[in-house]
């Protein structure tokens, strides 16, 4: 009987045992859809690298059971790590996909070590792979898989997603080897994305630099046809509830207001990345203080900035220019009893997270660029229908496209995000209470089940041509 097999870049921190509370309260939204997915398919694989480095000698991959999923891991060497993870993944396919051309760092010997990390996961995959056995592929780290699988003489069907932004043609171009990639990429029976903007961007790319064809469903080129499918990813509506004054999360919850000193919370909750446009959103919140100053000692902004890439240049710099700001403001515009900013160089998980989405009343979710953002999803799903904070949601969003009725604003123009804070703020609680329910009803239907579900059934509808 064939299964499902899961693959992507790094293995899910999961807890040592697998129980519904564990589950709920240690296990991220994506990997929570993604082990769900397994075992709708009764049980399966989920294969990547662990994390870890070792010598170039053969090492025996680690293996354990997760429910009733199957976690196999395996070692990259270090020269693997530098070359193909940080270098060429990182500073090179990472930038680019978002459109920061300038960051885009580009070397041979990275490419080369790319297709040669892709053909690795591969060689390392297939003992664990039967004849038909369905592949989910995850992400850009893995473009090529699907052509290194079909070169093993897997037959089964694989299947792509892509979690981030596809750049236009232009910004395509600028790879080493654009075409080999893409050529690469139609070994996958379904690739899926997540709004219409990036399918459409793949598609017109694989037009015009692989002469493909496509009918509005297909993508057929040289002899193979492709799938192409917009599927926003969810999240799960029900792990974002309220809490009950009694509970831990109550507790919590008084905790934070009395924190806030009753002044009004702005939440922002994000890896440290430069794609996430940290620094600009706090120099937006600045312009409210300066342009706005009745809300000066009204309202406090938190912002959560999960670590991320620490090795990294570039992220290093990121984390000491945020902390600079913050600290500049907080010196500028602090009262004795109020500070302005409440910064959190930290990661919480989901059930403390929830808190402080209940407790905001606004959300800035303002990435510079972002294949979809969870996070915007989450803030809906936590509120008090009856009394709602207001989401303030970037234009360079995947989100954007399906939640306009969130307050929608241009990242790069301060008073622009300034104008946008205030208008949530101030907005009457009738209008909050018809955008919350609008926005909810979005959320629920395209949950992580639908996306999950929809994924699956569309690869299991794909066959030969």
């Amino acid at each position: 009987m064939s299964k499902l097999v899961v693959v992507s870049n790094r293995l899910p921190s999961l807890p040592e045992k697998d129980s519904p509370r564990s589950r709920k309260e240690n296990v991220g939204g994506l990997v929570s859809a993604l082990i769900s997915a397994l075992e709708l398919s009764g049980g399966g694989v989920w294969f990547g690298w662990s994390g870890k480095s070792s010598p170039g000698e053969k090492k025996k991959n680690a293996s354990w059971s997760f429910g009733s999923t199957q976690i196999v891991g395996f070692d990259l060497t270090r020269r693997e790590i530098n070359s193909y993870y940080n270098g060429f993944c990182n500073r090179a396919l990472w930038p680019l996909l978002h459109g920061f051309q300038s960051e885009v760092q580009l070397h041979r010997q990275e490419n080369l070590a790319y297709n040669l990390v892709n053909a690795r996961f591969a060689q390392e995959l297939l003992p664990y792979l039967e004849k038909n056995d369905s592949v989910w592929v995850n992400d850009y780290h893995l473009f090529l898989l699907g052509r290194e699988l079909r070169r093993l003489g897997h037959e089964g069907p694989i299947g792509f997603f892509l979690h981030i932004p596809f750049p236009s043609y232009v910004t395509w171009q600028i790879l080493p080897e654009p075409e080999e990639v893409l050529d690469g990429m139609m070994d996958f029976d379904l690739v899926g994305l997540h709004t219409r903007t990036y399918r459409d961007n793949y598609v017109y790319t694989s037009q015009r630099l692989i002469d493909s064809s496509w009918d509005g469903k297909y993508l057929r080129a040289s002899g193979r046809r492709q799938r192409v499918h917009m599927i926003p990813i969810g999240v799960d509506p029900e792990r974002f509830g309220p809490g009950d004054a009694k509970t831990p999360a109550g507790r919590r919850r008084r905790g934070l207001q009395e924190e806030a000193g009753n002044a009004q919370i702005i939440l922002g909750v994000d890896r440290l990345d430069y794609t996430k446009g940290i620094p600009q959103r706090i120099l937006s919140f600045e312009a409210l203080l300066q342009h706005h100053p009745e809300y000066r000692s009204k309202v406090c902004m938190f912002q959560i900035c999960a670590p991320s890439r620490s090795e990294v240049p570039e992220y290093i710099n990121q984390k000491k220019s945020v902390e600079s700001i913050v600290g500049r403001i907080n010196g500028e515009f602090a009262e004795h009893d109020w500070v302005p900013i409440r910064y959190f160089y930290r990661s919480y998980p989901h059930d403390r997270l929830s808190v402080f989405y209940r407790e905001a009343h606004a959300c800035l979710v303002t990435p510079l660029r972002d294949g979809m953002n969870l996070v915007a999803k989450e803030y809906i799903a936590a509120q008090d229908p009856e009394d709602p904070g207001v989401l303030v949601l970037s234009k360079f969003t995947g989100a954007a496209e399906d939640l306009t009725e969130a307050v929608i604003v241009n990242p790069y123009l301060p008073e622009d995000v300034a104008d946008g804070i205030a208008r949530a703020l101030s907005m009457p609680l009738q209008e909050r209470v018809e955008r919350h329910e609008i926005l909810l009803e979005k959320v629920v239907r395209h949950s992580a089940e639908w996306w999950f579900k929809t994924f699956l059934k569309e690869l299991g509808e794909t066959s030969p041509d």
